[in-house]
């Protein structure tokens, strides 16, 4: 099975006769893949788990406000009440949300184990008289790749149909009071949270 694995990873840097430029070559492949597989992986688990994480994100939006209305009510016991239940909401949905962001890199790892077996010690030319090592160059890939397909993923057909869904998950979400609408008429509050028209 390694031997499998190998060959077909390895098969991308033996596509041009330059071993530098088959090395960047090589090593964009397999950044782009990572970066497939990692956002295919991401996609089906937010899919499967996407009633929990909505539930986590709704709960803790509700005792939020919870306790943003308590301190416009001037009751200390109940923002305590609510605020404690807010940040333990908090912590769960940012744990959930940790947890599916660490799905998305998870081919990382297992790809930079392979690079380091087969590229350990070797200098790869960036400038003229300034080398760095095949991580430095896989990692790089890999963010600008990263970077560049945050736009466009919602363009690609079953990735952009996903997104739409969570976009869609993500308007019907109570919003979230600022603190910053204390003390504020709840007509201004209403005129705050609509969009600028002009």
């Amino acid at each position: 099975m390694f031997n499998i694995l190998d060959a077909i990873l390895i098969a991308p840097y033996r596509l041009l006769p330059n071993s530098t430029a088959a090395f960047y070559l090589g090593t964009a492949v397999l950044a782009l893949a990572c970066l497939l597989v990692g956002r295919i992986t991401f996609d089906l688990v937010w899919l499967f788990n996407r009633k929990h994480y909505t539930k986590e994100e709704a709960e803790m939006v509700r005792m939020h406000n919870l306790s943003v209305a308590a301190i416009e009510a001037r009751d200390k016991v109940a923002y305590k009440a609510a605020n404690k239940e807010a940040n333990e909401a908090f912590g769960k949905s940012f744990f959930a949300g940790a947890a599916l962001f660490s799905v998305s890199i998870w081919p990382l790892p297992f790809v930079l184990a392979w690079l380091s077996m087969r590229f350990t010690d070797i200098d790869i030319p960036l400038f003229p008289g300034y080398f760095v090592r095949y991580n430095a160059v896989f990692l790089g890939l890999y963010l600008i790749f990263r970077l560049v397909m945050w736009s466009f993923w919602r363009y690609l057909p079953l990735f952009g149909r996903v997104e739409r869904l969570r976009r869609e998950v993500a308007a019907k979400r109570v919003r979230l009071r600022p603190w910053t609408e204390l003390g504020k008429p709840q007509e201004a509050q209403t005129a705050d949270s609509q969009p600028d028209k002009s």
